[in-house]
């Protein structure tokens, strides 16, 4: 029995030992707790404050008894409310209606609580508290309110302090002054980006009306902000090509002119091209002759730093639509905010010319500045042939209609019909006008001054190689300030500018007769051609003053011009002949034209001062053509074969805006206007 006792007793404590074992290992004891206490719905920022739809959740350390949580879970102020779970560790209460808004509530949770084993909880949650929202409110606006010198291109952004009903948002937003303008969300930031740049110095007023709600439907209180634009910044005076302008050329620059100087380093991307056009975009020195220059200076843009100026890498499309849209971004140097408008406008490229012959050439400013265009002799088919930035003031054709030479801002130049080959016969340091081709085409006779503004007379400069230039005459170059030119080139009187082609020759080519820049007329025998070192130049001027163009009448081995005589009060035709005295003729005004055989057509001058077209046959007989009381007539000139008169009309009030291209035949018949605008035109053979 002892043995069996001492035997028992070890079995005893290891089976005591066990139990033991089995309750601290395998047997859970420990009771719940609340691991944190959170709300569904808060403000970004702030966990204690909740919107007014929110539920408030619970997250205990292990899983519970659910009845045991609800039924110890309080909320004061009381709201009634569901119970809904995430596994039993998450107790989530959701009211069974919206929060009062701006409310403080305190959420307990009395010990007692079980878990699936039944261990008690010994502690809770006492007096949780969270706060509602109170109506939304705008946490920023950009830009803020009174702020001055915002720029044109800005967007407006407006942050709230949570997530809004987007669309009761939107619907409530409005601007003043209107402006058109893009939405877009991101969170609780509503950007609105206006479709085109803002005015200059406006104040603009912000309005968020009381319809704006948040997510819960709690609305906001209606806000107003006001805001000012950065006061007027660089103007774009104009834009070459003009809008809405058909038969452009196609290697036409596109540039803008400013009111003021431009930083070259905000002009990069400043211009877009629908379709696109490659190119390099910089800061323009345009051509100035309004005034001296040094010496040792080319002619030097007044204008530097004003003009935007887009050159293509190559030609345009022909008979293309482009679209150019200026981006705002263009400032005056080191004043950022000082931006010129965007805006955007169209024109029309044409095609272009292989050769002037029998085409009609004239000078408009239909581009933005005159230049010399080129029309069929019906009117059709319009295109600019020459696309200088400044205004070309005189132009002559090769005899065999392959190249143009021009005068553009005090500098001659020279190109093919098509554009290509263009050469600057202009050396720097003087300025040239008045180009006029030589018989043979190998030649130029131009206007000259020095920089410094002194005359130089006019010139024979060779085009070709190893030729050597010389002077014709000693001065009648005509003055500075041919930029100064604008519209379509017109002057008030019948004639031409100072800066126009006013020399002819002989059919031969040995004599010239030139009506210089003051008026002076002077017949000048250049000397046999051929002759290894040509003469010096005979030299007689004549006792007339003229303000037209001469011309050689073949039929009377002639040059015509119309002119006054010293000690006359009124202008005719007169005829001069190398040798002779001039013959004075019809009494006429400004400019005259003849034809192969002989005929006139002229202008008279009427006892109201106007100017009317005339055609004088070879008998003496005079007809006025296409008389009118709202117009005056200038530049007449024929047709090749004399069968029809082009000339050109200003308005009887305003002499030197133009009332187009007109063809009508020497009886007066088939009056027909041939284009809307332009002047000097020219039939060529």
């Amino acid at each position: 029995m002892g043995r069996a006792i001492r035997i028992a007793s070890p079995l005893v404590a290891l089976a005591i030992l066990g139990v033991i074992l089995y309750n601290a290992t395998l047997v859970d004891r420990v009771p719940p707790a609340v691991q944190s206490v959170y709300l569904g719905l808060s403000v970004p920022g702030n966990d204690r404050l909740g919107q007014t739809l929110t539920t408030i959740d619970i997250r205990f350390t292990k899983p519970v008894r659910t009845g045991t949580v609800e039924r110890r879970f309080s909320i004061t102020p009381a709201v009634a409310g569901t119970w809904s779970w995430e596994g039993q560790r998450v107790a989530i209460f959701t009211p069974s209606h919206k929060l009062p808004a701006a409310t403080k509530f305190s959420v307990t949770l009395q010990p007692g609580f079980e878990d699936l084993v039944g261990n008690v909880a010994g502690s809770g949650i006492q007096a949780w508290t969270f706060s509602t929202v109170g109506p939304p409110a705008i946490v920023t606006i950009s830009p803020r309110n009174g702020s001055q010198e915002v720029p044109v291109d800005t967007a407006i952004r407006i942050t709230f302090d949570r997530l809004m009903d987007t669309p009761s948002v939107t619907a409530a937003v409005s601007l003043s002054p209107a402006v058109g303008y893009a939405v877009a969300w991101s969170g609780p930031t509503l950007t609105l980006t206006p479709s085109q740049p803002l005015a200059f110095d406006t104040t603009y007023t912000l309005t968020i009306g009381a319809d704006a709600a948040d997510t819960d439907g709690t609305h906001l209180p209606e806000t107003s902000i006001s805001f000012t634009t950065v006061p007027t910044g660089l103007v774009a005076l104009s834009v070459v090509p003009a809008p809405n302008v058909s038969g452009i050329s196609v290697r036409s620059p596109i540039a803008v002119f400013f009111d003021g100087a431009i930083d070259p380093a905000s002009i990069a991307g400043a211009l877009d091209f629908t379709p696109p056009v490659a190119g390099a975009v910089r800061v323009a020195t345009l051509p100035d002759d309004s005034s001296p220059q040094n010496a040792s200076a080319t002619p030097a843009a007044a204008a530097a730093g004003r003009i935007l100026l887009f050159e293509p890498s190559q030609p345009l499309a022909a008979h293309t639509t482009y679209t150019v849209t200026l981006r705002p971004v263009v400032h005056r140097p080191g004043q950022p905010n000082q931006v010129g408008a965007g805006e955007s406008w169209t024109f029309t490229t044409g095609q272009a010319s292989q050769s002037a012959q029998n085409q009609v050439a004239f000078i408009s400013g239909r581009s933005g500045v005159p230049n010399v265009w080129l029309m069929n002799a019906d009117g059709t088919n319009a295109r600019q042939l020459t696309s200088e930035l400044v205004p070309v003031t005189g132009f002559d054709f090769s005899p065999d209609g392959g190249s143009v030479a021009y005068a553009a801002g005090g500098v001659v130049k020279r190109m093919r019909m098509d554009g290509s080959d263009l050469t600057v016969m202009t050396s720097g340091g003087r300025f040239e006008y008045d180009p006029v081709y030589t018989p043979d085409g190998n030649g130029l006779i131009v206007a000259r001054r020095a920089a410094d503004g002194s005359d130089q007379g006019y010139w024979e400069v060779p085009l070709l190689a190893g030729g050597a230039e010389r002077q014709v005459v000693p001065d009648g170059a005509p003055p500075l300030g041919s930029v100064n030119l604008g519209g379509d080139g017109l002057v008030p009187s019948p004639g031409l500018p100072a800066w126009a082609d006013r020399s002819a020759f002989s059919s031969d080519g040995r004599y010239l007769l030139l009506v210089g820049g003051d008026g002076t007329v002077r017949l000048v025998d250049l000397g046999q051609s051929g002759a290894d070192t040509p003469p010096t130049p005979v030299v007689t001027t004549l006792p007339l003053v003229a303000d037209g163009s001469p011309t050689w009448s073949v039929h009377d081995a002639a040059f015509e011009v119309v002119a006054q005589a010293e000690g006359s009060s009124s202008s005719a035709v007169y005829a001069i002949r190398p040798g002779s005295v001039p013959q004075r003729g019809i009494q006429a005004v400004g400019q005259v034209a003849v034809s192969g055989d002989g005929h006139l057509a002229i202008l008279q001058a009427t006892t109201s001062g106007a100017a009317q077209l005339a055609y004088a046959s070879g008998n003496g007989a005079t007809v006025v053509l296409a008389a009118s009381p709202d117009f005056d007539a200038r530049s007449p000139a024929f047709a090749p074969d004399g069968s029809a008169i082009l000339f050109a009309r200003v308005l009887a009030g305003a002499r030197t805006t133009s009332a187009g291209i007109w063809l009508v035949n020497p009886d007066g018949s088939g009056l027909r206007q041939l284009a809307p605008d332009g002047a000097y035109p020219l039939w060529l053979p």
